[in-house]
């Protein structure tokens, strides 16, 4: 592949040109880069959501087919570590992206996505109204 600025020769496996510089990615490439990362990203949080809804009708099962106290306590115990833990892990991985997705777009969505989730981790984890 050819460099769009200076036409050196450069592999076509190139991210940037060996004799300018400039960046060699075409914007049909960039456009594929983008699709993924909004595919990556939305099975990422739909899979985070799932487990949340899942987990969150195990915890209120859990009262209903549970009569012993001693085993309800460690249901309640291993659900607040997994939820705690997946809470944690879900708005680092979203930080993350934050911190690598360049379209703009997508960045506002995830922020959006952010704030959303971190609401629901305070409101679930912090303040517990339906307990």
């Amino acid at each position: 592949m050819n460099c769009i600025r200076c036409n050196a020769p450069n592999a076509p496996e190139a991210k940037f040109c060996k004799n300018c510089g400039t960046t060699m990615i075409t914007p049909e490439m960039q456009t594929k880069t983008d699709h993924q990362t909004i595919k990556a990203l939305l099975i990422i949080i739909g899979v985070d959501y799932l487990l949340s809804t899942v987990m969150f009708l195990i915890q209120k099962a859990t009262p209903l087919v549970s009569h012993n106290d001693g085993d309800f306590a460690r249901i309640d115990l291993v659900y607040k570590v997994y939820g705690w833990t997946s809470d944690i892990v879900t708005l680092a991985v979203m930080l993350f992206f934050l911190a690598t997705i360049k379209n703009q777009t997508v960045k506002t969505a995830l922020i959006a996505f952010i704030v959303l989730r971190f609401i629901f981790m305070l409101g679930y984890r912090v303040f517990p109204f339906f307990l």
